[in-house]
C-alpha cells in the first residue's frame, strides 16, 4: 500500500512450523488509532458486536477513501510478544471500561 503497510490480501498465512504454539490460551487487545482529515464518519457508541464493529470499520473505509484524506494509521495490539499471555483477568485490571465483543 502507499502507507508502507503489509499486504495480506494474497491469502497466505505464516506456516504452522514458524509459529510457537505452547498450548497457552489467550486474549488479545487491538487499537486502532486513526488520523484523517475533515472527516465527518458517524459511528454509533454502542458497539457491542463484531459486526457492529464490521460496520463501524466500514463506515471509516468508505470515508477515507474520499480526497486521500487518511494520513496515518496505527495498530496496537496486547500482548505484543508472541511468549506472553494475556488473561482474562489481565484484560478487566488493565482495560476495566472495555467491553468484550
Amino acid at each position: 500500500s502507499k502507507y508502507g503497510g503489509v499486504d495480506y490480501s494474497s491469502g497466505k498465512s505464516p506456516s504452522s512450523s514458524s509459529l510457537a504454539v505452547d498450548g497457552k490460551a489467550t486474549m488479545a487487545v487491538v487499537t486502532l488509532v486513526l488520523a484523517i482529515d475533515g472527516d465527518s464518519t458517524k459511528i454509533s457508541r454502542n458497539i457491542n458486536s463484531i459486526s457492529d464493529v464490521e460496520e463501524a470499520l466500514r463506515r471509516i473505509a468508505s470515508d477515507a477513501k474520499v480526497d486521500d484524506c487518511l494520513q496515518s494509521v496505527e495498530i496496537l495490539w496486547t500482548p505484543e510478544d508472541r511468549g506472553e499471555t494475556l488473561s482474562f483477568r489481565d484484560v478487566l485490571a488493565d482495560y476495566p471500561e472495555l467491553r468484550s465483543v
